[in-house]
């Protein structure tokens, strides 16, 4: 089975991929990786973190700000990342939201998922595995689950 069907048509929502990790080291490991990808925050108007010590917003700066989520200093967030390159394909915006267990990408369906790009996307989903994380794709149900177990086992 192909999982270009989970890609190709832009039905308006936006998939969810779940991440979940044993540590939140291996969470903090995972997400400094994206940026090591080339990941850029395109966030519109910036990604921002609710700082509970402070009681307001404030900028996030740096995959570093991920310890402030770990320590309870504040909530988890999302944010929208641009230019990553996996296999030497830069892939599309992905969204990402991150706990202190988990984290759960986002994205959009649509034309420039071409068979490269999903080629290069399971790469990188390979590499959050051997970081330690569980992937399981709920959004696309019980076949759809399936068909990204296998590819992503399937070297």
């Amino acid at each position: 089975m192909t999982l270009q069907q989970y890609f190709e048509v832009d039905d308006g929502s936006l998939p969810e991929i779940v991440v979940d990790f044993h540590s939140p080291n291996q969470v903090r490991d995972a997400f400094a990786f994206l940026f090591r990808l080339g990941g850029k925050d395109i966030t519109a108007g910036g990604a921002a973190l609710w700082n509970r010590e402070e009681e307001k917003e404030t900028e996030f700066r740096t995959p570093d700000d991920f310890e402030l989520v770990f320590s309870g200093a504040a909530d988890p967030f999302h944010l929208v990342l641009r230019g990553l390159e996996s296999d030497g394909v830069i892939l599309p915006d992905l969204g990402v939201f991150v706990d202190p267990h988990s984290m759960v990408l986002d994205y959009r369906m649509g034309a420039e998922w071409g068979d490269s790009k999903v080629a290069s996307f399971i790469a990188m989903l390979r590499e959050l595995v051997r970081l330690g994380g569980t992937i399981t794709v709920p959004w696309w149900g019980a076949e759809g689950e399936q068909a990204f177990r296998e590819a992503i086992t399937n070297i």
